[in-house]
């Protein structure tokens, strides 16, 4: 088998399409390309096809990879879930947690800041977000660092309280709003005093 064409991509031209004996056949980074040392007419075995033809495989998913964990702060938990998804080798995925975490690309502690600074403006109690993060496969010790310094939870739940009384279901019982702010983890002491219930 040889290589009769090396052409760089036009859609991504960060790419390279390789063809062996007149048919596309996979494609490589440039970095890929220059590593590999490939050159036209360069013959092939097999085993050599399949060992880059798996490189190209693994290097699409980290760029995809990558993209997607630029999106947002990740967590780890979410990169391992989201390269299961992918299929990806147990290997390729370890060592791109690995290198995303030198990186500072997944980070459970910049994850559970973002989070938990997210479920605050939507008026979400410490004890909800707690919860929250710890399902998210959070670190206990990162978790109580990130509530740390939570800011005033009781004036979080007079303004969800605000809100939320608006609602015919909730202006007409009290105890089905009460139930409600229950249900999102605000304390039942600091919920009595807001709504007023001694």
């Amino acid at each position: 088998m040889k290589i009769t064409s090396i052409k760089q991509q036009v859609k991504n031209p960060e790419r390279a399409s390789i063809c062996i004996d007149g048919k596309y056949s996979f494609s490589l980074s440039l970095n890929e390309l220059v590593t590999e040392k490939l050159k036209m007419s360069q013959e092939l075995d097999e085993k050599e096809l399949k060992r880059l033809t798996k490189i190209s495989e693994d290097g699409k998913l980290k760029g995809r990879a990558l993209e997607w964990v630029l999106n947002r702060p990740r967590s780890t938990r979410e990169f391992l879930q989201y390269m299961y998804r992918k299929k990806a080798d147990p290997e390729l995925s370890e060592r791109l947690i690995q290198e995303f975490t030198q990186r500072g690309y997944v980070d459970d502690t910049h994850y559970a800041d973002w989070l938990a600074d997210m479920r605050r403006r939507k008026g979400k109690s410490e004890r909800a977000i707690a919860s929250e993060l710890a399902s998210k496969g959070i670190d206990r010790e990162v978790v109580s660092e990130t509530l740390r310094d939570g800011g005033d939870e009781l004036e979080r739940l007079k303004t969800v309280v605000e809100k939320k009384g608006q609602l015919a279901r909730y202006k007409t019982d009290p105890q089905k709003l009460m139930r409600y702010l229950v249900g999102q983890g605000f304390r039942y002491d600091d919920i009595k005093q807001v709504l007023h219930k001694d």
